[in-house]
């Protein structure tokens, strides 16, 4: 796994070192954007998802965002829902716009589980991002990454114990920051 994690950041930087684009703004600015998408579950839990998330934070030189966001998994087959709070950091390793930068998050999943029970758990994404359409106040972009909810089993009325194992998604958002 540690392999993957460093061929996917060289590829990224590779990718992005070849992308000619205009000089990122000087200086500290405030960002936000929002994303959607999907999350195919890898972990055979049937807890595949609809995503929503929304970020806020500070963007200065390489650095395209950091802040904190939250988030909605919808999960498609059940009622089961899961609300990340997380740390998001974005970067493209240049002062310039490149094509791909590497997103990553880390937090807290607020976990609604079947029979109306509940647990916290971690929360972590690694993602991919290829920037599609872009302009001097906004940038519209893809990820393709890889999402970790931790979940675990519960206890019901001291006798029943309902097994939760974590998951692991692979998943796609379409996302917009200004």
């Amino acid at each position: 796994m540690r392999r993957i994690v460093v061929v996917l950041i060289m590829a990224t930087a590779m990718l992005s070192a070849k992308a000619q684009a205009p000089e990122k703004p000087d200086g500290t600015r405030f960002v936000w954007g929002a994303e959607a998408g999907a999350g195919i579950d890898m972990s055979n839990n049937d807890m595949s998802s609809i995503d929503f998330n929304a970020s806020f934070g500070m963007a200065r030189g390489w650095i395209n965002m950091l802040g904190v966001g939250a988030g909605a998994n919808m999960m498609v087959s059940n009622s089961c829902r899961s609300y990340p709070i997380f740390a998001v950091f974005r970067t493209d390793f240049s002062q310039r716009l490149r094509l791909c930068f590497i997103d990553v998050r880390g937090g807290v999943s607020l976990n609604y589980l079947a029979r109306s029970q509940q647990q916290t758990g971690l929360y972590g994404s690694f993602n991919i991002g290829v920037n599609l359409a872009t302009g001097s106040k906004f940038r519209s972009y893809v990820l393709v990454g890889y999402t970790f909810i931790n979940r675990k089993g519960i206890w019901e009325n001291d006798m029943t114990y309902t097994p939760y194992s974590p998951l692991h998604m692979v998943g796609v958002r379409l996302g917009v920051s200004f």
